[in-house]
């Protein structure tokens, strides 16, 4: 059984329960909307500010890169916009035998999950500098008249290729690894049903369970449990002893169903078939957290703004109150976000770069502008040129830090700025510890945490029936 029908064999199947279940979740939907809209605090959100990034001598972090808002406005802006943007979608193939075509009102936080894991594949394959620059046909046409004459500029085009076959992921198909439908389908064993909002440690622990079956990019998702994150714990979890083909990392880009990096693929692996890759598999980290009750409590503040600066932040699942919104950056007191609630046409991207030239696109728009983009490229939509600010005392107090440690020493590093910047404050974010205490007992009787093979892994991800519904803790709900 593969995982999609492991998925849908856990979506609800009477249509009637469908129907009233849709029709309960668009009545949530728009009580909340309402609620949200005669709460909301116009005079302290500045994300309704004109400006989408201050203008004064503090420094500006995206996720974990300084800059100066007056002097590199522009490279803030290329930043912001190379990272993926998921938004709400309409017109996808529907979820399972469920009514869905559409996840706006209650996708938000799924979407955010989705940003969050492709920053980390990006980062991966790509590194932290890749820039996308690609948005209308003229570039597109630039790549392809790249020879191999064209030296190091070539690798440009590779690198397209790759982001695409990262981009490709998630995709609002039931096949893609990380789209809507096998994240909401996944969310059944979290006792979440297709339509359902979920909450940052939800996501997490969907991600966590999704990424098993990903055999592309071989990472490793540590969900902390109790605010508390085991060292001992996340190394013997990362650590792998294995040959690898240096082959792999071009498979990615074979979808792309361009013969140039195909053969340039085939020659690299010739000239050196297989290689001892570093015993550390890349680490995704998840800490839920919730930092007050109604409100979050300014003690964190600090802290919470150190975070950004930190290289292997991946920022933060988090939003306002009934609004989940993904926070890429920092300046002064506002958050820099990404935000999903905008409905977009579902897309596809074309396998063959040519044939983005050939096709007729007359009739899609630009859902940002209005105009016609028949002049842009298929994934336009999937990067934002403008982000937001809020101010920090008017987020949720549920959240959760994510970062990515690509290398061992990725992790070292992150383990020491932890502990000389966050645990040293009054009342630190998280609790760090060098290894599990005894009286807690052993890995196999903790959960999401522990440390497993993957047949275990795939295992839970089939065992539909068995479902402890306290097993994991989702205390907090960030809704739209």
């Amino acid at each position: 059984m593969d995982l999609y029908s492991t998925l849908n064999s856990l979506a609800p199947k009477s249509i009637l329960s469908n129907f009233i279940h849709l029709i309960v979740n668009k009545f949530r939907f728009l009580f909340f909307r309402l609620v949200s809209y005669l709460s909301r605090d116009y005079s302290n959100d500045s994300s309704l500010q004109n400006n989408d990034l201050p203008s004064n001598e503090n420094p500006v972090f995206i996720l974990g890169k300084k800059y100066s808002s007056l002097h590199e406005l522009d490279e803030i802006r290329s930043d912001i916009r190379s990272k993926i943007w998921m938004t709400y979608r309409r017109n996808f193939p529907s979820i399972s035998d469920t009514a869905y075509t559409s996840d706006s009102g209650w996708g938000c936080m799924l979407r955010c999950g989705q940003m969050v894991m492709a920053r980390a594949f990006i980062i991966l394959h790509l590194g932290r500098s890749w820039r996308w620059n690609y948005s209308d046909l003229k570039s597109i046409k630039r790549l392809l008249s790249l020879t191999d004459e064209d030296g190091n500029n070539l690798k440009e085009l590779d690198d397209y290729l790759l982001y695409r076959s990262i981009l490709k992921l998630f995709l609002d198909t039931k096949t893609a690894a990380y789209s809507i439908h096998q994240i909401s389908l996944m969310g059944v064993t979290e006792g979440k049903n297709v339509g359902q909002w979920f909450g940052p440690n939800t996501i997490a622990q969907v991600l966590k369970k999704l990424s098993v079956f990903d055999k592309m990019n071989r990472i490793k998702i540590y969900v902390a449990l109790d605010n508390i994150v085991f060292l001992k714990d996340i190394s013997e979890y990362c650590f792998l002893f294995t040959i690898e083909s240096k082959f792999l990392i071009f498979t990615l880009g074979q979808n792309c169903s361009t013969q140039l990096i195909q053969q340039r693929a085939i020659t690299h692996q010739e000239s050196n078939d297989f290689h001892e890759v570093s015993n550390w598999k890349p680490l995704l980290l998840f800490i839920p957290l919730r930092l007050g009750l109604a409100e979050i409590n300014p003690i964190y503040f600090k802290s919470l703004k150190t975070t950004f600066t930190f290289p292997q932040t991946l920022g933060i699942l988090g939003g306002r109150p009934n609004h989940a919104l993904y926070f890429i950056g920092c300046s002064d007191n506002d958050l820099i976000y990404l935000d999903p609630h905008t409905t977009q046409e579902s897309v596809d991207l074309v396998d063959d770069l040519s044939e983005m030239l050939k096709t007729d696109r007359e009739s899609i728009e630009d859902f940002s502008n209005d105009q016609p983009r028949n002049e842009f490229s298929d994934d336009f939509s999937y990067h934002c040129d403008r982000p937001y600010r809020i101010s920090i005392n008017n987020i949720d107090p549920s959240l959760s830090l994510c970062f990515f440690c690509k290398t061992e020493e990725d992790f070292n590093q992150w383990a020491y700025l932890c502990l000389h910047k966050l645990m040293r404050e009054e009342q630190p974010l998280f609790e760090m510890m060098n290894e599990r205490p005894k009286y807690w007992g052993t890995n196999n009787d903790m959960n999401d945490s522990t440390i497993r093979t993957e047949k275990d892994e795939l295992n839970d991800a089939e065992r539909t029936n068995q479902i402890d519904p306290n097993e994991y803790d989702e205390e907090f709900e960030i809704i739209e």
